[in-house]
């Protein structure tokens, strides 16, 4: 029987509520601890052939947990990435949370903590009744609101979070805020943590702002967005520190590349200037939009320097949209950044009052 479920939802997207996931999972088995995930409703991320219907955050904790449970047990709803309403307009609204309900019995069976995934805000579900506070309440879970810091606005979003859930008869059991620049921990602890707390908002941990858990690999967004490695192939392993857009003249451009290192720069396909021009500075991979091939001149040098070109079909904006969605993740096996996590929790946050052990 489930001693203890956590309903983990964030204020937005890339909050890193997938890390802390990781981070809690991994650190209760290391103490024997029977481990259950479930995420109620998914979203098709995976931009791979073949792949295109699966949440990768569903498949990830699969892998790490081991779990003897299918895909559609462990997420039983899955939405588009946009276009999703046409696929729920002939359905029964309750039968979305009865078939939830009943996936989640099935996953929970022979577990000790449940660690529930929200979608990527609070609101996501809505449409068929099955918004995080309201599933929190039918499942009996306390609420773990991850908050990714930017400045004082924080307060509002925690606190209108709060009050969605307290329309559903539940509440914020803790607040973790997260992704905190270094140069405002202080603040969050000195300011921002007591202001929470007046309002009855527990936050039960502040965590910085951590360069590895944000760095992918340029193999992890290549697969991520489907992308077709042109040349270039042996840097598949370099990461990737920053992303940039060459949208401007190579003048301009060769400044703006210079300011950072280990950069991934997007540029359409037939920005054959913009490609030689990020080819001469620290640049770990560059992707080509619009499925345009640049000139072939351009492939020995990037073997030469081990930078992958990676074409896909997308616009440029389109692709960064995409991008910016693997920052933060940790895929199985990744024993650097799931070290990266666990340190963090263990460091900056009450995660022995959240498991409850």
């Amino acid at each position: 029987m489930v001693r203890k479920a956590i309903y983990v939802v964030s204020t937005e997207e890339s909050s890193g509520k997938s890390a802390i996931i990781v981070a809690l999972a991994s650190m209760a088995m290391e103490m024997g601890v029977r481990v259950g995930y479930f995420k109620p409703i998914g979203t098709s991320s995976l931009l791979a052939p073949g792949r295109e219907h699966l949440d990768e955050d569903v498949e990830i904790m699969r892998a790490i947990l081991k779990s003897r449970h299918e895909s559609n047990i462990l997420c039983p709803i899955i939405l588009k990435r946009e276009d999703f309403l046409r696929d729920f307009a002939e359905t029964h609204i309750k039968s979305h949370i009865e078939n939830i309900l009943a996936a989640y019995k099935v996953a929970s069976n022979g577990t000790d903590i449940m660690l529930i995934e929200g979608s990527r805000s609070l609101s996501v579900g809505a449409f068929i009744e099955c918004s995080a506070p309201r599933l929190a309440r039918e499942i009996g879970a306390e609420i773990l609101l991850i908050g990714r810091f930017r400045d004082d606005s924080i307060v509002d979003d925690v606190l209108q979070a709060q009050d969605c859930c307290i329309k559903w008869g539940t509440k914020i059991s803790w607040v973790v805020l997260n992704r905190i620049p270094p140069d405002m921990m202080e603040h969050a602890e000195r300011v921002v943590r007591p202001f929470l707390e007046k309002h009855g908002i527990r936050v039960s941990g502040l965590i910085p702002e951590d360069r590895v858990l944000s760095s992918p690999t340029v193999r992890e967004i290549c697969d991520f967005i489907g992308g077709r490695v042109l040349a270039g192939k042996d840097g598949l392993d370099r990461t990737i520190e920053a992303v940039l857009v060459g949208a401007m003249t190579p003048e301009s451009a060769v400044k703006y590349f210079r300011k950072v290192a280990n950069e991934l720069v997007i540029t359409g396909g037939d920005r054959t200037d913009i490609i030689l021009t990020a080819l001469e500075t620290d640049v770990s991979a560059i992707v080509l939009t619009g499925n345009l091939y640049p000139s072939t001149k351009v492939f020995p040098k990037a073997d030469q320097l081990k930078v992958p070109l990676i074409l896909v079909p997308y616009d440029t904006y389109t692709t960064l949209q995409y991008v910016q969605k693997v920052i933060g993740r940790i895929k199985p096996g990744d024993s650097r950044r799931i070290s990266a996590a666990i340190n963090l929790v263990r460091k900056y946050v009450d995660w022995r009052q959240l498991l409850g052990v």
